[in-house]
């Protein structure tokens, strides 16, 4: 399904900016909360327009493989691809090394703040309070840890060598989901669809 009139269309840079300003403030307001403790990991702001221009370039060559012209990403879509592009760029680093195996937040500071910045795109809330949801999150940190976003490959090693080009060029290089993203992606959508859809089961309440 190449050529998604809808992964034409440019991202004015303004657009950029205010969502690399909402992923960042959010992130800190996980600091804030002591969800993610201020001395137990460091935030890297500068990944964040990483995440952000990541996220636009995964969802046009998602739309070229999935969406049909004329249609939109619903949000449990929306929600995977920025989550994927979190565990991408990963702008949490834990301050010690080795990390503590134990502690999710050391373990994993990454996934949870994409599941944390997920919901609010679902526009949902879920609080891991039950042995059951407990088991549910941490799988759902599982699936976003396995991501390699190969997708993204050419993005991400300009990115490391510090090489500058408009996302445009990206646009017209990054044309499909790499084979080895389709089935996590696919598998994250379905999560949020689920929650989207069974909020009860889940003890998910808006």
């Amino acid at each position: 399904m190449g050529g998604n009139c809808l992964s034409k269309i440019p991202v004015p840079e303004s657009t950029i900016t205010d969502r690399t300003k909402l992923l960042l403030d959010h992130a800190k307001e996980l600091i804030a909360a002591g969800t993610l403790p201020a001395g137990v990991v460091e935030i890297r702001e500068h990944r964040f327009k990483h995440i952000c221009e990541g996220y636009f370039l995964l969802n046009w060559a998602y739309k070229d493989w999935r969406i049909e012209d004329g249609h939109f990403t619903e949000l449990p879509k929306v929600a995977a691809l920025q989550c994927l592009t979190i565990s991408r760029y990963q702008p949490f680093f834990p301050l010690k090394t080795p990390v503590d195996e134990a502690n999710i937040v050391e373990l994993k500071p990454n996934e949870i703040f994409a599941f944390s910045y997920a919901l609010g795109i679902l526009g949902v809330e879920f609080e891991a309070d039950t042995p059951e949801k407990i088991d549910f999150w941490l799988r759902v940190l599982d699936v976003i840890s396995t991501a390699r976003i190969q997708t993204l490959e050419t993005y991400s090693v300009d990115k490391s060598a510090k090489i500058s080009q408009p996302l445009s060029y990206y646009r017209d290089q990054i044309t499909s989901i790499h084979p080895d993203d389709k089935g996590t992606i696919s598998a994250l959508i379905c999560i949020f669809e689920l929650m989207s859809k069974k909020r009860t089961d889940l003890g998910i309440t808006h």
